[in-house]
């Protein structure tokens, strides 16, 4: 995958301004790793027990990933340190990829764990980018984008739709917008979105990035004047349509001459037309602009409600504030990323010249010692709840929570989720998630090979997406029409195993203290 935002500047600046900003080892293993537990010789009902394996293929460089028997999924085991500080509440929300064809990981697919290591959802195995939770008609949901990869190397974009997924996981909405781009090869595409951005805005639209190449005057830049670039597009859509309700071009905003990206042979034609402005990311600010950023200005820039440019916040020179604090300067201005921004108030004006985004420099070196990187594309960071913040570092497979300090001493937690260059995921969030699926848990039952002649039985339940299952109540009986309550396991994570007597059994999860009626399992007999 080419790069996507450049991660050189060993600084991150969060502003405030309404929002929060983002885009920017491997050492001891977790308890996530916990491998099957031993059954007890009795058939007496006791707690329920942690059921998953991690598989390390040694004949192969594919990370280590984590079997169920109840479900099919193979999730990345997480490798995982911490230094015993506070962490933010919230669930792990990331979606791993690897390039096609490569064996890596066993899935590519978008993803919610816990700070555990412990799966609470896996989707579908398929390319997914900017897995998020987002508020859509005061409902919480998960948005995603998923599509096709740009074949040329070049360039770090692609073209497809973006599902909105609710609590329960049924597909809401499909938004799948087709908006006459220009392609570098010439190939149409069904759905047109950008994988780098599809924003919720506070106002129910949907944010998404497009690339059209079109033609351009690069003689300032030393190219022709017909020249060709992949010109860098938002548009603001109605979800349930797809109907545009605003557009913004970089090229009729922005000077050639201000790239930072290198001509270097390019624009000469269609298929090796130049990437002049490269946009990052685009969210809302309030209902009377958009904050943008673009990796190839490294740049932040403000618009209004036309597009016009009201402000810009420039890595180098530091733009219309001044210069940056100390080892402030970036060379990639980041992904405008997170939660929706809050409503104004009087006490918080809208950002402009004369009230200017006010630079947070005690987030100023979020560096670990012990595990130095630099990512080369992608990222994000995530100003969480209790002031912690989350880094996730795209091209490089590893998340980090940092402490309210900001800095490398204060790695409260670290994860690990597969190969350096191999494995990667564009963003990483941390959030609070409550779902409820509306399939039933997925239970499977075999005579544990130890207690074959005792007529015990080995049950192992999972209920993919359920966030607050506390413990599973079973039944079992020697027939599917006779079984009786025999009492309630405790939840052990995703997959639970327990034992128990008769050949049959039937269990149903316990949310609350309540057996949830929609969280009962077929009857499964061996």
């Amino acid at each position: 995958m080419p790069p996507i935002a450049t991660i050189l500047a060993t600084a991150v600046i969060i502003i405030v301004i309404n929002t929060r900003l983002g885009e920017c080892g491997h050492s001891s293993t977790t308890g996530a790793s916990t491998p099957i537990a031993s059954p007890s010789t009795s058939c007496a009902l006791g707690n329920g027990f942690q059921s998953y394996q991690t598989v390390n293929e040694t004949s192969t460089e594919t990370w280590p990933y984590q079997v169920f028997k109840s479900s099919p999924f193979q999730p990345p085991s997480l490798d995982i340190t911490r230094n015993g500080q506070p962490l933010a509440p919230g669930l792990l929300i990331f979606s791993p990829w690897q390039i096609p064809g490569d064996d890596a990981a066993k899935e590519s697919a978008p993803l919610i764990m816990t700070d555990d290591g412990q799966l609470v959802w896996n989707g579908e195995n398929n390319i997914t980018f900017n897995l998020r939770v987002a508020t859509y008609q005061n409902a919480s949901i998960l948005t995603f984008w998923t599509g096709i990869l740009n074949p040329d190397p070049y360039f770090g974009f692609g073209y497809g739709n973006v599902t909105f997924l609710d609590t329960s996981y049924n597909k809401i909405l499909t938004v799948c917008p087709q908006l006459g781009l220009v392609t570098p090869d010439g190939v149409t595409h069904q759905c047109e979105a950008d994988l780098h951005e599809s924003y919720v805005a506070d106002r129910g639209t949907l944010l998404v990035t497009a690339y059209n190449v079109t033609q351009a005057d690069l003689s300032s830049i030393g190219g022709p004047a017909d020249g060709w670039i992949g010109n860098s597009l938002f548009y603001e859509l109605d979800p349930k349509d797809g109907k545009v309700l605003f557009q913004w071009s970089a090229i009729d905003h922005v000077p050639i001459n201000e790239t930072k990206n290198p001509l270097a042979g390019r624009g000469l034609n269609q298929s090796a037309a130049f990437d002049l402005f490269h946009i990052n990311s685009v969210v809302n600010i309030g209902t009377d602009g958009y904050l943008i950023g673009s990796r190839h200005l490294w740049t932040t820039y403000l618009l209004n409600a036309t597009g016009d440019i009201e402000w810009v916040l420039q890595g180098d020179t530091g733009g219309d504030f001044g210069a940056l604090p100390e080892n402030g300067k970036f060379t990639s201005p980041g992904n405008t990323t997170s939660a929706p921004p809050p409503p104004e108030t009087p006490t918080t004006p809208p950002p402009s010249k004369s009230h200017p985004p006010i630079v947070l420099d005690h987030l100023s070196d979020p560096t670990d010692p012990t595990d130095p990187l630099s990512a080369g594309s992608q990222g994000s960071v995530d100003l969480l709840p209790n002031n912690n913040f989350l880094m996730g570092y795209g091209l490089d497979p590893v998340i980090k929570e940092y402490g309210p300090a900001g800095t490398g001493n204060d790695v409260r937690w670290s994860a690990r989720y597969g190969a350096d260059g191999r494995v990667q995921s564009y963003r990483s969030f941390k959030s609070e998630w409550h779902g409820k699926p509306t399939s039933k848990p997925s239970l499977v039952v075999v005579p544990p090979v130890a207690n074959a002649t005792t007529g015990c039985t080995t049950g192992y339940v999972s209920w993919n997406g359920a966030t607050d299952v506390e413990g599973w109540k079973v039944s079992a009986g020697d027939s599917a029409g006779k079984l009786v309550g025999v009492g309630e396991v405790r939840y052990a994570g995703f997959e639970t195993g327990f034992v128990v007597g008769g050949r049959c059994v039937q269990v149903s999860a316990v949310v609350s203290g309540r057996e949830q009626r929609g969280g009962r399992s077929d009857v499964v007999c061996l």
